[in-house]
């Protein structure tokens, strides 16, 4: 069988994914593309849509949203991978509200449907790096873009209450929510023969550039290097993280003297405290003790 299989999610953009299936039917139809379509209707449902599609012989899998739908197809065909089914590449619609990890693939533009099918078609492959985390010796997942620990991770938290905002303005919104509801605990953040142990406001962990919706967090990260960018951010008062915002949507934060950047390939991470935990802008946990984070290189081929 050399069929794609269509995994949209509705929700995604806070609808807008949806709205949009029309078009999308119509540009796969008119570019001669043989697919067929599910939707999504709830978290994980993506995971086993993209895995059973796998098994069932498949050669294609496309995600149809933001990051997070993104994240659920990795994880999806990785499983499938994992259980011995053959390796299939992974297609993307950016239909999301943020749509950060195609920020730094050449071309991509949010909401281009028709872009993204012609690569469909071209079936040109770019393999990349992915990272595998493990919270609590209870959770295993596959990120493709980021895993935050602290303060990051729950404006990602902040920002899958907000549906009435659409566009960047859902991130900024999820930023005072969360500065408002996190407290920063002392964090120990163990990589590559260092140890980092003082009371952090977040811990990064990137494959690529942007998180956020298009905060230039890891402006150094290569998402094929066969390493991690990672950004830890000392404590701030409230005053201090408005006035820096600016420079993180700049990239030029690394410049400051509570910034520590590093390229590392494992990264472990523990706190005292409860922290909550996300990836691809997915919460994982909200109460994490131990997070573990190893990168795995040429790990998944994408249609780029």
């Amino acid at each position: 069988m050399d069929k794609a299989l269509i995994i949209l999610n509705p929700w995604a953009g806070r609808g807008h994914a949806g709205e949009r299936r029309h078009d999308l039917d119509l540009a796969l139809e008119r570019a001669g593309v043989d697919y067929d379509m599910v939707m999504t209707h709830t978290r994980g449902g993506a995971i086993e849509m993209a895995r059973q599609a796998i098994e069932r012989g498949y050669s294609i899998i496309v995600a149809v949203g933001g990051d997070g739908t993104l994240n659920e197809a990795v994880n999806g065909i990785k499983s499938a991978e994992a259980a011995g089914w053959r390796r299939v590449p992974l297609g993307i619609i950016p239909l999301g509200t943020g749509c950060d990890f195609i920020k730094v693939l050449d071309g991509f533009i949010p909401n281009d449907i028709y872009g993204s099918v012609q690569r469909i078609i071209r079936r040109q492959t770019r393999t990349v790096d992915l990272g595998f985390v493990r919270v609590d010796n209870e959770q295993e997942r596959w990120f493709i873009n980021a895993l935050g620990a602290g303060f990051d991770a729950q404006a990602a938290a902040e920002a899958l209450k907000i549906t009435r905002v659409k566009g960047f303005a859902v991130y900024l919104l999820a930023i005072i929510r969360a500065l408002a509801n996190y407290k920063a605990h002392p964090m120990t953040v163990e990589f590559d023969g260092r140890r980092v142990q003082r009371r952090l406001l977040f811990a990064s962990v990137a494959n690529g550039r942007y998180q956020a919706g298009g905060f230039l967090l890891t402006p150094d990260a290569r998402i094929d290097d066969g390493y991690f960018d990672t950004c830890l951010v000392d404590n701030l008062r409230i005053d201090e993280i408005i006035r820096h915002i600016p420079k993180v949507l700049e990239g030029t934060h690394t410049k400051l003297r509570q910034v520590t950047m590093a390229r590392v390939q494992h990264v472990a991470i523990s706190s005292s405290a409860p922290i909550p935990v996300a990836t691809d802008g997915e919460v994982l946990s909200t109460r994490a003790r131990t997070v573990t984070a190893e990168l795995v290189h040429d790990a998944i081929d994408i249609l780029a």
